[in-house]
């Protein structure tokens, strides 16, 4: 490098680390659709290293997107991701495994000939049938036409066959064939059916089922058709068409384009247009070649290899120099079967500019007549670019340029700026230095806003040219440490951004600042519709009051972003360090409109066409839109430009399919209704989509029912892996989506089971629970008898205590009692007659205490009381006896039943106090016991119609009568009610349940474990 040019080149960096620099101006555009060159094309190559077949000798694309491959070692397939080997399901025919030619029919069969000979068919269910067999006389099979009802005509090394019905027949003389070679057939989008020989181009008629020879002429290579839907012969040296009038059938009213799926249906082995009507060809001696727009020439033969618009050059490195076959499949795309592998070739969404080794310094503006002006600020180069041409180096260089308010192009060379608008060229003079002398200047920037031009030097400083004067910095009021700049929708106002993270609004002058922390450091200011800052923290928008930051699902593509273009369409297109940001307007709107929304955006990158990073050393705007609506990016790498009019958008909707189930080390086939072994908890699931344009952004979700019934975003990921699931029957489903958001028509379900293991059977669960009820079963039994050995224990200290009790009684209290009677009953022999017969009732009631004594004596010895109306009815009697006035009757109810031993002996005790308490303190009339026997309850009523109680008589501490019936009551189970009778008197109503109170109602084990309790 010359001295001179180092020492601008320090100066040039020099500058760029310290002062502000402009962000350029855009205006609207119309799309154009450029020629495209190899290089310009994205390629991919797959040799045996990443796993791809070698020696692919044909290719052939199904409905559902499969690639698949003819070899000469088997078929295979491939999905844009993996490539696959197919079995076919019949095993031991060795010879299937040399494949000579393929071609797939519209209803997913894959027509398959053999080098051998012999043609079969593959099904898209997996069935195989053997149209022509191996052994067959008929020869190598050149190529094949499908007819849709099933039918098809075969080119052999022996003539034409039909295959109809089964059956195989040779077409011959009497059809008008001759019978050598057929090199290749061909049916038309008008039904045509086209047959290739050595001597000429034969046609069959409709009607008559005859050929008839339509181009006579002596070839070796085979029938092709152009986008228009003619035909041409190819051969290893020229391609030339058949003549128009004899390719549309007579009465044709318009004229149809060639077949959808004429292209991706079979490869063809010299030549093929792809939908532009480029020939792909490799008969070229660089063995792949392109001759753009070949599909438009209406007339004569031309030659490949003379004329190509572009050749294989060394830099385009293929997965083997020798081609073998040629296909473009569904979804444009051009594919290269080779010795080696296999290539593609797929077009662009962003086109490269050839420039020579550049250094990522630019700065671009466009004149008023669509020129684009590029700069090379290091390099000391500048280009005139055009879409589709060559870049064209200017003699001169200049050092910076952008665009005025009225669109003229201004452009710095070392001591002016020169200004062009439509044709006319003025000069405006640059500033002196420091110290006043004229010397030429290292210029790094240049802005408009309306007002003032300014621009920025190492020599000068920041400068600003209005009313024909150059004035220094200190004539302006502007902010400190201004980072960088954009102009204002009016002359002159500019948002400034600092670098202390502010940005300010400077409007003639008036400063008004706005915190920018959330942006980082700032590397864009654009205006618009909108105020817009960009930083490496993310973009914000001026919503009147602040900025506001825009959200997004990834927040790094937002990030870093130094140039944006708004499109014809309102589309926004910002350069980031990501690549090219597309945000289509109605996603700008409703992000702007709502803070919430996450912005939505489509992200160009690697895989588009995108170099680098986007430029951000000059702190220049590193976008420019030209007047014809191409757009252009300054990246770190070079130059990039976009069409957007132009975009192809992937229309074909992705069928996804589950491929197998991996588990325990083991794969399984994906057919409905697989049952994995006991123990497959932990497996997981392959599928795929084919998609060969750009499979990396193919996009899949997936659902297992019973595990994830929401959709599972997958990304990329082609696998989906579950632990832990519990055997049971599941449905896996699973849905993809292309690069452009198109989804597939139906999603792909696969339904299987998971075979338990003997413990996790339902027998397995059957039996124990058998186990844990015999168990609980064995346990309550053993509860019961601890239970009732406890209550038996309880029961013979109560008995021992009742006997201790009744033999005190018997042999001492009532001893005592009688002896005491005789006694008085001796003294009463002494005593006056009036005074013996007062003393003799008395004698009498003593008698009875004692017996009564005996009776108690006798239910404490024997515990139990087995007829409790009888006990109720002498109870009543004998104190009928003591109150004569007061007169008593007893009735039952129901059948009767036997009463639980408690339930009698306390129902009976109630009884007792009850009717003591009516005869003695009511001063009834009547008293009226009542057993009654229910099925639910046993009931026991005491009535009388004496005076009542008093309404607190049971609350009171020493009525121990009523406390004590009560308690009483609960021991057996019941309850006990106090009811005033409506005539008078009271009732009283002992109730208890029949689980409770009868024998022979059988209780719950919880009631019979209380009743035990108590």
């Amino acid at each position: 490098m010359p001295v001179s040019k180092i020492g601008r080149h320090r100066s040039f960096r020099a500058v760029l680390a310290a002062l502000p620099f402009a962000l350029a101006t855009f205006g609207a555009a119309h799309a154009i659709n450029p020629d495209l060159r190899l290089p310009d094309y994205n390629h991919a190559s797959w040799t045996t290293r990443d796993g791809a077949p070698a020696e692919v000798k044909v290719m052939a694309q199904t409905p559902d997107g499969w690639l698949w491959l003819g070899t000469s070692t088997g078929l295979f397939r491939f999905d844009g991701v993996r490539f696959e080997r197919y079995e076919f399901p019949i095993r031991g025919e060795v010879a299937k495994r040399r494949i000579a030619n393929m071609r797939a029919h519209g209803n997913g069969d894959l027509w398959i000939s053999y080098s051998v000979g012999g043609v079969s068919v593959l099904h898209k269910d997996g069935r195989i049938d053997d149209i022509v067999p191996l052994d067959s006389p008929i020869g190598p099979i050149m190529t094949f036409a499908i007819v849709d009802d099933g039918s098809a005509w075969i080119a052999t090394a022996n003539g034409l066959y039909h295959y109809a019905h089964q059956q195989l027949r040779k077409i011959g003389p009497e059809q008008g064939l001759p019978q050598d070679t057929a090199r290749g057939v061909l049916i038309d989008q008008y039904g045509q059916l086209w047959s290739l020989f050595a001597d000429g181009v034969y046609l069959r008629d409709q009607a008559s089922g005859k050929f008839r020879l339509v181009l006579a002429q002596h070839n070796q290579g085979s029938l092709i058709q152009s986008p228009d839907g003619r035909i041409w012969i190819a051969d290893a040296e020229q391609v030339y068409p058949v003549a128009v009038d004899k390719t549309q059938p007579a009465g044709a009213r318009t004229t149809l384009p060639r077949p959808a799926r004429f292209n991706s249906a079979e490869s063809r082995y010299l030549a093929q247009f792809d939908r532009d009507g480029n020939l792909w060809t490799r008969s070229c001696p660089e063995g792949l070649c392109i001759v753009a727009r070949a599909g438009e020439r209406q007339g004569g033969a031309y030659f490949p290899s003379r004329e190509a618009s572009d050749k294989r050059s060394p830099q385009l490195t293929l997965s083997s120099p020798s081609a073998n076959a040629v296909l473009e499949d569904q979804e444009g795309n051009v594919w290269i079967a080779t010795q080696g592998g296999l290539d593609r070739f797929r077009e662009n969404r962003l086109v490269p500019v050839r420039l020579p080794p550049v250094s990522g310094h630019f700065s671009m503006a466009g004149d008023t007549e669509g020129g684009v002006w590029l700069s090379d600020m290091v390099n000391q180069m500048t280009w005139r670019l055009s879409a589709g041409g060559e870049p064209q180096r200017s003699s001169t260089f200049y050092q910076a340029m952008t665009n005025d308010r009225d669109g003229a192009l201004l452009m710095v060379r070392t001591r002016d700026i020169e200004r062009r608008f439509h044709g006319q060229v003025t000069y405006i003079p640059l500033p002196p230095a420091r110290d006043g002398k004229v010397m030429d200047l290292d210029v790094a920037g240049l802005q408009d806003d309306g007002k003032v031009l300014w621009t920025t030097s190492q020599q000068t400083g920041l400068m600003g040219y209005i009313d024909g004067r150059w004035q220094p910095r200190s004539a302006f009021s502007l902010p400190p440490r201004i980072f960088i700049a954009g102009a204002g929708r009016k002359p002159g106002v500019r948002w400034q951004a600092t670098g202390d993270a502010t940005v300010v609004l400077n409007d003639n002058g008036k400063l008004t600042t706005y915190d920018a922390k959330d942006i980082g450091l700032a590397t864009m200011v654009a205006v618009n519709d909108d105020v817009l800052i960009d930083g490496d923290l993310g973009l914000a928008i001026f919503n009147g009051h602040g900025f506001r930051k825009i959200k997004a699902a990834r927040p790094e593509d937002l990030t870093n972003i130094s140039g944006m273009a708004v499109s014809a369409d309102g589309d926004r297109w910002f350069n980031g360090g990501h690549g090219v940001v597309h945000v289509r307007r109605d996603d700008w709107r409703a992000a702007v409109a709502n803070p919430d929304v996450a912005l939505q955006y489509e992200l160009l990158g690697a895989l588009d066409g995108y170099i680098g990073q986007a430029m951000l050393e000059t702190r220049l705007p590193s976008v420019y839109m030209g007047r014809d609506g191409q757009i252009w990016f300054l990246t770190s790498a070079g130059v990039v430009r976009l069409s957007p009019g132009q975009i192809r958008r992937n229309a074909i909707a992705p069928v996804p399919q589950v491929m197998q189930l991996d588990a325990g080390g083991t794969s399984y086939a994906a057919v409905q209704g697989q049952r994995l072994p006991p123990g497959a908890q932990n497996f997981s699931i392959q599928f795929t989509a084919p998609g060969l344009g750009k499979p990396e952004a193919m996009r899949f979700q997936y659902q297992l029912s019973g595990i994830n019934e929401e959709w599972q975003e997958a990304g990329s990921r082609r696998t989906a892996y579950y632990t832990n699931v519990a055997p049971g029957s599941y449905t896996f489903r699973v849905r993809a989506i292309n690069e452009d958001g198109v989804p597939g028509v139906n999603d792909a379900v696969l339904e299987f089971t998971i075979e338990p293991r003997f413990v996790q059977t339902i027998w397995f669960k059957a039996l124990c629970a058998i186990a844990a009820a015999a168990l609980l079963y064995l346990l309550y039994q053993y509860r019961m008898r601890v239970a009732t050995r406890r209550v038996a224990d309880q029961l013979t200290v109560r008995m021992a205590e009742r006997e201790r009790i009744a033999r005190t009684l018997h042999d001492t209290f009532l001893q005592s009692v009688q002896a005491l009677i005789l006694r008085l009953d001796i003294v009463s022999h002494s005593l006056p007659e009036e005074a013996r017969q007062k003393l003799m009732p008395i004698l009498d009631q003593a008698n009875d205490t004692i017996v009564e004594g005996r009776d108690q004596v006798y239910e404490l010895r024997t515990g139990r009381v087995d007829d409790v109306e009888t006990a109720i009815e002498e109870a009543g009697q004998f104190l009928q006896q003591e109150h004569p006035a007061t007169a008593f009757g007893s009735a039952m109810a129901g059948p009767r039943r036997k009463l639980q031993d408690t339930v009698a002996e306390e129902a009976c005790e109630i009884a007792r106090e009850a009717l003591r308490n009516a005869f003695q303190h009511a001063n009834a009339r009547h008293v009226e016991a009542r057993v009654i026997y229910e099925k639910d309850v046993f009931k026991l009523q005491i009535s009388d119609d004496g005076v009542g109680i008093a309404a607190d008589a049971a609350g009171k501490q020493k009525h121990y009568g009523l406390v004590g019936m009560r308690e009483r009551a609960a021991r057996a189970g019941g309850t006990l009610e106090l009811v005033a009778n409506p005539g008078g008197g009271l009732r009283v109503t002992l109730t208890v349940p029949a689980r409770a109170a009868y024998l022979d109602t059988p209780r719950r084990g919880l009631d019979r474990f209380r009743f035990t309790q108590r």
